[in-house]
């Protein structure tokens, strides 16, 4: 026999199962096989748990957990249905506190994404003035640099503004920016610069205000596609907008449902991991020629290193 677990990875009832699962493992090896286990972030283990409970179908409708354990193709249900079973069938106890499950859980969380060796960032999303939890990305630097390190300087402000033209700056920076483009199903955009005519004395905060009327990266005007490794094959992919070859420039997208059209089409650089509920919301504010009827605004965006992402995402 042998035990699998999937699970999200920041709950304390996934690492009891492993922990458990490992227990039965090592107390019966003639009976069972090492374990498999499989910790997933937010977004994943959503998708995950969402087509298992189609396949499984029956009272697996309504199965509502954070852990799903399997005995070879046969579920056994979440983490107190194990315990029950391995108590039952091989009088096995799980005998520590949860409170040493939680250590676990915290510690795994950010020492998965330290491996990983990625950038993350957070954006605080506000829909028509009401808060909500923000949104965690997890860029694919270590595949697309360029392309990540423009998302990047745009969500520090670090460039502060750049000439557009004699009465105009861009104000590089997605902070205080909106989502200008919703279509349900498909994807929502924003990074959209806003084009306007006046004087610089006159408004010294410059413009970038996020109607989609314009962009620009901090490379210049448009910068290349850097290569069109990562797929469009999930909810939740970060993607660059364009206006056809090489021309990206500080507008993206984040994807409601695979978009395998989109490959080699448009640059995909990174995951939405934490945030799921937060992206139902601003796929349900309802629209008009594509335009959400209510400011989507990104009101607080922060680079942030994986051994914090704990503490700051609160």
């Amino acid at each position: 026999m042998q035990i699998e677990l999937n699970g999200l990875i920041e709950d304390w009832q996934f690492h009891a199962a492993c922990f458990l699962a490992k227990d039965l493992y090592e107390c019966f090896p003639d009976s069972f096989k090492k374990p498999i286990y499989s910790g997933m972030y937010e977004v994943d283990w959503r998708i995950y748990i969402h087509e298992t409970k189609r396949k499984l179908k029956g009272d697996y409708w309504t199965f509502d957990s954070t852990v799903i354990c399997f005995c070879g193709d046969k579920p056994l249900g979440d983490y107190s249905s194990l315990q029950k079973w391995a108590k039952e069938n091989f009088a096995l106890l799980d005998y520590r506190p949860s409170a040493f499950y939680k250590m676990i859980a915290y510690d795994e969380y950010s020492n998965t994404l330290i491996k990983r060796n990625r950038t993350y960032i957070s954006m605080a999303i506000k829909i028509g003035g009401d808060s909500c939890a923000p949104l965690l990305f997890e860029l694919y630097s270590d595949i697309v640099p360029k392309t990540c390190e423009n998302f990047i300087k745009l969500c520090t402000g670090e460039l502060g503004t750049i000439p557009k033209n004699e009465n105009e700056n861009y104000r590089m920076h997605y902070l205080n920016t909106i989502y200008f483009r919703l279509v349900p199903g498909g994807w929502i955009q924003g990074g959209g610069m806003s084009r306007k005519t006046v004087l610089k004395s006159d408004f010294p905060s410059d413009i970038f205000r996020g109607s989609g009327d314009d962009g620009r990266s901090i490379y210049g005007p448009k910068f290349e596609d850097e290569n069109f490794v990562i797929k469009h094959d999930r909810r939740g992919v970060l993607s660059m907008v364009n206006e056809g070859r090489n021309t990206n420039s500080s507008q993206f997208m984040i994807i409601f449902q695979p978009a395998p059209w989109m490959n080699c089409r448009y640059v995909a650089f990174g995951q939405l991991l934490e945030g799921f509920r937060t992206l139902d919301e601003m796929e349900q504010v309802e629209t008009k020629n594509d335009r959400p009827c209510k400011d989507i605004k990104i009101t607080e965006v922060k680079v942030l290193s994986p051994k914090d992402i704990h503490s700051k995402l609160q």
